[in-house]
C-alpha cells in the first residue's frame, strides 16, 4: 500500500498535536531541555512501532499496517477534498521497506513490548504516536531519514538475535 498525501496529513497533524500537548514553552526549555525533550521519548518510541507496523508486507501485522494506512489515507483524503477543496493523491514515496526474516522477527518482538506496556496516563500519546508512525513511515521525506535507518536497525538485531539464538 502506498501512502497517501491524506494520511501523510494525519500523520502530520497527530504529530502537531503531540508536539502542542508536550510543548512546556520557551524559558522552561532554555532552563532544562533535557528533561522536558525525555517527556517525548515514549511518542518517539510508538512512532518507530507505527512505522516498523507499516513495513511489514505481510501476515496479520501486514494486514493491520495496511488497514490502517488505508483509513488514515482515506480520512485525510477526505479532509483534504471535503474540508477545504483540495486535491488528493498518491504521495512521493516507497510502498514497502525491505525486512528480512530477521527484521520481521525484530518487529514482532518491538509489537508485543508495545502491546504489552500498561502505563497510566499516555495511552493517547501512545496512539497518537503509533498512527502517526503509520502516516509518515513511507512518505519519502520522512522515509529517507526515519524509515531506512529504522528499518536498517531492526534488520541488524534481528539477524544477530536469530544468529545468536538459534
Amino acid at each position: 500500500m502506498t501512502p497517501t498525501l491524506g494520511a501523510v496529513l494525519v500523520g502530520m497533524a497527530l504529530l502537531v498535536w503531540e508536539v502542542w500537548v508536550w510543548f512546556p514553552s520557551i524559558k522552561a526549555l532554555q532552563t532544562n531541555a533535557v528533561n522536558y525533550l525525555a517527556g517525548l521519548l515514549p511518542f518517539l518510541a510508538c512512532w518507530c512501532v507505527g512505522a516498523l507496523t507499516v513495513m511489514v508486507v505481510g501476515g496479520i501485522v501486514g494486514w493491520i499496517g495496511d488497514t490502517a494506512l488505508w483509513g488514515l489515507g482515506t480520512f485525510g483524503d477526505g479532509l483534504l477534498v471535503y474540508g477545504v477543496g483540495a486535491q488528493t493523491g498518491t504521495a512521493p514515496g516507497s510502498t514497502s521497506a525491505p525486512l528480512t526474516e530477521g527484521g520481521l522477527f525484530m518487529t514482532v518482538l518491538v509489537l508485543v513490548a508495545f502491546l504489552a506496556r500498561r502505563k497510566r496516563g499516555a495511552t493517547g500519546s501512545k496512539w497518537r504516536g503509533w498512527l502517526s508512525g503509520i502516516g509518515l513511515g513511507l512518505s519519502a521525506g520522512v522515509a529517507r531519514y526515519a524509515a531506512v535507518p529504522l528499518a536498517s536497525s531492526v534488520n541488524v538485531a534481528g539477524a544477530w538475535i536469530t544468529g545468536a539464538w538459534t
